[in-house]
């Protein structure tokens, strides 16, 4: 049976050459609580990377409206989108438009709980209208992106990571106890995210596998990436959950993930390998 939803991305490189990957959780684009000035000064400085490929894993648009009385406000909605008739097909444009100015090469888009709620309560589809604009993937709640590294004409390996959006539960790691089941039953991967969260961590584990009849320990990193939507606002008129569970503001921050071919020579054959670091 093969894992569902996995997206396959080719990228042309050169041993030692560093695929930059950008993902991106929680952005909220559509609340006035967006710290979108935060996202086009992280995006300036990531687009002058090389190789940079950036994905979208939930939540990418608000969408809170009534009857979601649990979330919605009138002041939740940017000026711009508040009060008209026509506010989802507005509000599609207005997101699409900031993920434009942003830059990116955009990989795949995937929905979070926001995109889940409105699909059960409106019957639109908002990940695959995204998806759709940017020409990119349309992932699920959870999957895997493979991207397949070529390099010295046939030569090629695959960097892979995991995502699943996550339960809200916390500020640092919590909408781990939601993603980890999924991360735990796939194998042979390199980077798993996570959201719906606060604060960006990273957590280095070890996984074991049997070569040449030894146990062999790898490096995996798994990955909380924050959200960029405020606590609250800077004049504190208006409450937000976060605010409400005593966290305070958090900085606005994005992992960058770095994946870089590599090879070895033994015994006269040439061994590759996929070298990972993540910066949070």
């Amino acid at each position: 049976m093969g894992l569902p939803r996995v997206h396959v991305v080719d990228v042309k490189l050169k041993i030692n050459e560093t695929l930059h990957f950008t993902p991106l959780f929680d952005t909220h684009l559509d609340s006035r609580l967006c710290d979108y000035d935060a996202l086009l000064k992280m995006a300036e400085k990531r687009r002058a990377l090389p190789n940079h490929h950036a994905a979208w894993f939930g939540d990418t648009l608000d969408l809170v409206v009534p009857p979601d009385l649990r979330r919605f406000r009138p002041s939740g909605q940017p000026r711009e989108l508040a009060g008209h008739d026509d506010w989802l097909n507005l509000t599609l444009d207005y997101v699409g438009d900031r993920i434009e100015k942003l830059g990116f090469v955009n990989d795949l888009f995937g929905p979070g709980n926001h995109e889940d709620e409105f699909l059960k309560r409106y019957g639109l589809d908002t990940t695959t209208i995204m998806a759709h604009r940017f020409h990119a993937g349309r992932g699920g709640y959870s999957g895997a992106i493979d991207y397949r590294l070529h390099f010295e004409g046939t030569g090629m390996i695959v960097f892979r990571v995991l995502w699943h959006h996550g339960a809200w539960g916390g500020r640092m790691a919590k909408g781990y106890n939601s993603a980890w089941p999924f991360f735990a039953s796939v194998d042979n991967w390199h980077v798993a995210l996570f959201g719906h969260n606060h604060a960006s961590r990273v957590d280095p584990e070890v996984r074991r596998k049997v070569h040449d009849g030894q146990l062999v320990e790898y490096p995996v990193f798994i990955v909380n990436c924050g959200a960029w939507v405020k606590s609250y606002s800077d004049d504190a008129g208006q409450t937000h959950y976060a605010e409400r569970h005593g966290y305070m503001l958090q900085p606005r921050q994005c992992p960058l993930i770095r994946a870089t071919p590599r090879r070895t020579r033994t015994a006269g054959k040439n061994n590759y390998f996929v070298d990972v670091s993540v910066e949070v």
